[in-house]
């Protein structure tokens, strides 16, 4: 159960997120400038908001392609 107050949770129980760089076949990492740059398969949606997501979703964050991974409150 969260405590929305306390940890930081959400009515989603998400109580944060993780920026994972997405890496080209090559060992460098994706660079963007909009989000709509990076690449993502049909199930992940581009990020709409700073706010942690419900789902994975991918973002263009300081010229580089990120997935952004919700982390459940436990």
């Amino acid at each position: 159960m969260c405590v929305s107050g306390l940890l930081g949770c959400n009515d989603l129980e998400v109580c944060g997120s993780t920026p994972i760089d997405i890496d080209r076949s090559d060992g460098g990492v994706y660079r963007c400038v909009t989000s709509e740059d990076c690449p993502r398969t049909s199930r992940v949606s581009l990020c709409v908001s700073d706010v942690s997501p419900q789902r994975e979703c991918v973002r263009c964050e300081e010229t580089r392609c990120v997935r952004i991974v919700p982390e459940a409150c436990e």
